[in-house]
């Protein structure tokens, strides 16, 4: 039987991150093996293009400015 543990999100959905001068804008999350949550970011640029980069909590608080 496996225990629910009751894991709080740092981020939500919409919420601005700052990484290398850059708004990263959190567009989606998702629990990864049950123990961490898994952030989607997404950054938009001027001409309509966009890059997306997949990150847990631990990585974001490590690079974030």
């Amino acid at each position: 039987m496996f225990m629910t543990q009751n894991i709080k999100m740092k981020y939500k959905i919409d919420d601005m991150i700052t990484i290398n001068n850059k708004e990263w804008r959190v567009a989606e999350y998702r629990m990864h093996a049950g123990r961490k949550w898994m952030y989607t970011l997404s950054h938009e640029a001027t001409d309509g293009s966009y890059q997306v980069m997949n990150l847990d909590e631990r990585a974001i608080s490590a690079i974030k400015i």
